[in-house]
């Protein structure tokens, strides 16, 4: 959140109040299972409160974005970051095979061509490198065409993902899938879901509730047919 005081713009993170990017983070750093010795690249690293969260858990972590802005927050932020780099995800100015893995949270989807943005991921990585990544989906039962279309305008997305069109797309880049889940797929996490997309705002003073909501609806559920979320783990061939 960015915020003006006397002039001054200040940047206020606020994805740990978010009740979907921590159902996110928390299931890919279980299908990671990284154990500190590992090299791990930030897809799209935004202002680094994620890839701070991930410098204890790793070896090194390299962030990048487009985004030169959010670059200098992450920095800031994020301070123990191995590097942070400004570049596009479809021509990564990194070496082949440098990384043992990357995590993606909710990223692919804005890129144009993902196809190639996936191929870059897989030659950074090396041969059995994981990819963990979260996309969204939107194929939770009554979401319309119409509201789809409405939110792929205000957030820019250039792609909805279910687990079939993903796995095409990753094994095109050179992955097998080897663990996915949808997210946000109960009564209660979608209905607080769509109310945080509506209540931004309000829905970070609400997180204390309706986070452990979410989280104990998630638990129980077994639905695997579609949800707001979509997380998957893939291995580099």
């Amino acid at each position: 959140m960015e915020l003006k005081i006397f002039g001054r713009a200040i940047h206020i993170p606020l994805n740990g109040l978010n009740v979907s990017r921590r159902l996110e983070f928390r299931l890919l750093m279980r299908y990671l299972d990284l154990d500190g010795e590992e090299r791990l690249l930030d897809v799209a690293c935004g202002d680094g409160y994620w890839s701070n969260r991930m410098t204890s858990r790793a070896a090194a972590v390299v962030g990048f974005d487009f985004n030169q802005n959010r670059l200098r927050q992450a920095r800031k932020l994020a301070k123990f970051l191995s590097g942070a780099i400004r570049c596009d995800a479809h021509d990564l100015p990194i070496k082949s095979a440098a990384f043992d893995c990357s995590v993606g949270i909710c990223v692919l989807e804005h890129f144009k061509d993902d196809l190639k943005a996936l191929r870059e991921l897989r030659r950074v990585l090396k041969p059995g490198g994981k990819l963990a990544l979260t996309v969204d989906s939107f194929t939770y039962p009554g979401f319309s065409q119409a509201k789809k279309a409405k939110h792929a305008e205000k957030f820019s997305v250039a792609h909805f993902y279910d687990i079939n069109s993903l796995r095409d797309r990753l094994k095109e880049a050179g992955f097998e899938v080897v663990e996915w889940s949808y997210l946000l797929r109960t009564p209660i996490s979608a209905r607080l879901y769509q109310w945080a997309l509506r209540f931004p705002k309000l829905a970070y003073l609400f997180f204390p509730l309706s986070y452990p909501l979410s989280l104990w609806s998630e638990r129980l559920s077994k639905n695997q047919t579609g949800g707001y979320k979509l997380a998957v783990a893939a291995r580099a061939q």
